[in-house]
């Protein structure tokens, strides 16, 4: 990353645009090479006032912007560079990585295929494009965006856990080749161990590992080593809450998505998480604040608006029930009990038509996902035994 910004900030330098802000471009460069990105914000946005037709300088700005996790301002910028100038690579980079870390990554997935194309030798772009697809459970796409990265930076931790990911997710799927993916799996895990083996991720594929395998109590175990070992690392105490919720242990749960919290940049999802226990525990006044945050952490994710319209029907707010289903069903959750529940919200509203449109939703989505268990179950019945 740092290379991409000097490269970046290069491009300015040597511009060979006429006339002189208030301070130089290759002053302002300098400030971003040192780290010094608040006094370099400055200095960009004069020239670009100074030049608006100097693309550069947007691109310099929004990595300023950037850098100091004020993604919307770096979007903003990057997007007006490349209105500019189409080719800029790094431009691509960090739009896609702002919209991923604004938790964004079915918008993020444009930008960075578009680096990928223009730069595909580079690490970043396969591993930031493969994480955003694994964002959105597009495991197989994500496995090969992941696999090329590896190929790229064989010695890279990360890539290699979000590749034993897919391939532990993977062996859900249906048709899986499932001890291909196993063997997949372990030798990616080994392949982290062999690089670090006090590796905590080691820890986390072991419990997924686990997990998968319904033995949730040596998930919870190996969780809780992790926790005990690495203690102020983003994600833990979140998968170790999701287990407990699992095991319909709350109060546990609740504690460890607290200690998330506690952290300096904790998991955005534990904002959810912390929505539906409260929400399990018909707690409405505690849920509904976290479910409030996680709909600003995930812009994309149907799931707290379901919690809200729940906490809505509990307290007898249909029309603001009805309205959170709605948005739920715009982002893509078609489940069949999500219709019921905008059905009923319609229902209590006294507005039957909507209620019945909302429960015939319901009555295709649950004919859809027999067909599918038929399926499978065919399917699975006419693979011969090994």
């Amino acid at each position: 990353m740092i290379r991409a910004l000097i490269i970046c900030a290069g491009l300015i330098s040597s511009s060979g645009q006429s006339g002189s802000p208030s301070v130089s471009a290759e002053a302002a460069a300098a400030e971003l090479e040192a780290g010094r990105y608040a006094q370099a914000e400055r200095d960009f946005r004069r020239i670009v006032a100074a030049y608006p037709e100097m693309a550069e300088a947007y691109t310099n700005l929004g990595l300023c912007y950037f850098l100091q996790k004020e993604y919307p301002q770096a979007i903003s910028s990057f997007q007006r560079g490349l209105k500019l100038q189409p080719d800029m690579a790094n431009a691509w980079l960090f739009l896609g990585i702002s919209l991923f870390d604004l938790n964004k990554p079915s918008q993020a997935i444009v930008p960075l295929r578009r680096y990928t194309d223009l730069h595909a030798g580079d690490v970043q772009g396969h591993s930031y494009l493969g994480m955003s697809l694994l964002s959105l459970e597009r495991y197989k796409e994500a496995a090969g965006e992941l696999s090329e990265a590896r190929r790229l930076g064989p010695r890279n931790t990360e890539v290699l856990y979000h590749l034993a990911q897919c391939y532990l997710h993977l062996t859900r799927a249906k048709g899986a080749d499932v001890e291909h993916l196993k063997a997949d799996f372990q030798r990616t895990v080994g392949e982290i161990a062999a690089i670090d083996p006090d590796s905590v991720r080691l820890h986390q594929l072991k419990a997924g590992f686990y997990e998968a395998d319904n033995n949730s109590d040596k998930a919870i175990a190996e969780l809780e080593a992790a926790v005990k070992d690495k203690p102020h690392t983003q994600g833990l105490y979140y998968t170790l809450g999701c287990l407990y919720a699992k095991k319909y242990r709350y109060d546990e749960a609740i504690t460890q998505f607290n200690a998330e919290l506690a952290l300096d940049s904790p998991y955005p999802r534990t904002y959810l998480q912390m929505g539906h226990a409260y929400t399990q525990q018909h707690e409405p006044g505690k849920a509904l604040d976290f479910l409030d945050k996680a709909t600003r952490a995930e812009p994309e994710n149907p799931a707290p608006w379901v919690d809200k319209g729940r906490i809505y029907t509990m307290t007898n707010h249909y029309d603001k029930a009805a309205a959170a289903f709605e948005r739920a069903v715009q982002l893509g959750d078609h489940t069949p009990s999500t219709y019921l529940l905008l059905s009923t919200a319609y229902r209590k509203m006294g507005r039957m038509e909507l209620a019945q449109r909302a429960a015939r939703k319901s009555e295709e989505a649950t004919h859809q996902r027999s067909e599918k268990m038929l399926e499978l179950i065919r399917e699975k019945n006419e693979k011969p035994d090994k």
